[in-house]
């Protein structure tokens, strides 16, 4: 989840990967550390580190393989909380212009992505003979997860993977910019209503996120600190889109 695409640096990680050229910047690597700051340990540390690379890397790949399949070349960025994956109209080779159905497509191919890896994860796990739970995440959300010794570094990467691919999944598809969710939302806001959708799905996001970040901290507490600095974020940033959009008062 960027804004846009950061500037290349000498740390940058480059590799290609189906084709598709992935650029992995340093404050990728650096978000994950403080994101993993629970860990107990340094192998914990590094399961987390791994399964999140994993986890964001096939959602951009979900992205990257609807766009290709539209003609396009497109590139991933794994930078920050999450990636982005770009094509340019300079890039197409016989492209075709995706439409309402094709932008819906492409924006929830990455969430499809994960939801898919981690199906197969479960299954694998489980026909390896490895009992498989269902829990729920943040008290809401029910979540699969592998059980087995705590200290299984093996144990700790798969749920950790399950936990981003699922979790992180369904939190990226709410109606708020820039998550797959806003674009859904915005694609589907201006076919109901071609020249006032862009307004209305900035409206929409702007309070989605506004309730999400007061829900985090009235049923989680300090566990929801991060989550609702996070969504008051993204709520003030959809404020200040939305007024510049509208040029005027953003609600009339």
């Amino acid at each position: 989840m960027i804004f846009g695409e950061p500037e290349r640096t000498e740390g940058d990680l480059s590799f290609v990967l189906f084709g598709i050229p992935v650029r992995v910047h340093p404050f990728f690597w650096l978000v994950g550390l403080l994101l993993g700051l629970h860990s107990p340990t340094a192998g914990a540390m590094i399961a987390w580190i791994a399964a999140l690379f994993l986890s964001v890397l096939v959602h951009e790949i979900g992205h990257a393989a609807v766009m290709r399949s539209y003609g396009f070349y497109p590139s991933i960025v794994l930078y920050g909380m999450g990636g982005l994956t770009m094509y340019g109209p300079g890039q197409p080779f016989g492209a075709r212009r995706p439409g309402f159905g094709g932008q819906v497509l492409i924006s929830a191919a990455g969430p499809l992505a994960g939801f898919a890896l981690a199906a197969l994860v479960s299954a694998g796990m489980h026909l390896a003979g490895h009992e498989v739970v269902v829990v729920r995440v943040a008290r809401l959300v029910p979540m699969v997860l592998v059980a087995g010794p705590i200290e299984s570094y093996f144990v700790r990467f798969v749920n950790d993977l399950l936990f981003i691919s699922v979790f992180w999944g369904i939190i990226n598809l709410l109606p708020v910019y820039p998550l797959d969710g806003g674009q859904i939302a915005r694609e589907v806001a201006l076919r109901l209503n071609p020249q006032d959708g862009i307004r209305l799905s900035l409206i929409l996001s702007f309070m989605v996120a506004g309730l999400v970040a007061v829900a985090a901290l009235v049923q989680l507490g300090r566990d929801g600190i991060f989550a609702a600095i996070l969504f008051g974020y993204l709520a003030v940033n959809s404020y200040v889109m939305l007024a510049a959009y509208s040029g005027r008062s953003p609600w009339g």
